[in-house]
């Protein structure tokens, strides 16, 4: 029979190492030892563990749930310290509050700036640095896009793709004809 090492005083509650604070115990033993001090003190780490041994979470779930949890009240680093940027505009979009729109006068010199050398070469810059693109399409892979599942209909002057159960009545697969000279 496997024996798991349960530390009494948990370690999280600032228990030690030492041989006095650890018992052997079966797992559903140590599932139940940790149940009741989560019951008792209410700890999160207590109610991972009693839920991780006994299979009911993944390990995957234990660590978002350390790592979300962890960050939460007095545990957060910037508890109770006033916000850096209190006082400083927030930027939406363009620089304003979502919701807004742009006047024409706006726009003009937002597009004027696009124009500029200075601002292709930035640009250029941002868009073909290496690590930027490989971490989008790692982050992509994986993903389908907007057309995965999708196929091509036609009604004999337009065309366009649907899930093949939701195509329109009177639409039939495949493209329309393409003239030769497009």
């Amino acid at each position: 029979m496997i024996k798991h090492k349960h530390h009494i005083v948990p370690k999280h509650m600032g228990g030690s190492d030492d041989a006095s604070n650890i018992v052997k115990l079966t797992v559903a033993e140590h599932a139940e030892a940790h149940r009741k001090l989560y019951e008792q003190h209410g700890l999160i780490q207590d109610k991972l563990a009693w839920q991780g041994l006994l299979g009911l979470i993944d390990t995957a779930e234990i660590v978002r749930t350390l790592q979300s949890e962890g960050m939460k009240g007095e545990k957060n680093p910037m508890w109770g310290k006033p916000a850096p940027n209190r006082g400083v505009k927030r930027p939406g979009i363009g620089g304003r509050k979502k919701g807004t729109k742009w006047s024409a006068e706006e726009r003009a010199k937002k597009m004027q700036q696009r124009e500029t050398e200075e601002y292709k070469e930035k640009m250029q810059k941002i868009y073909s640095d290496p690590e930027r693109n490989r971490k989008i399409s790692e982050g992509r892979k994986g993903k389908g896009g907007a057309a995965t599942g999708k196929k091509w209909f036609n009604n004999g002057t337009e065309e366009s793709y649907f899930i093949e159960s939701e195509a329109p009545v009177g639409w039939t697969r495949g493209r329309l004809p393409r003239s030769p000279d497009k």
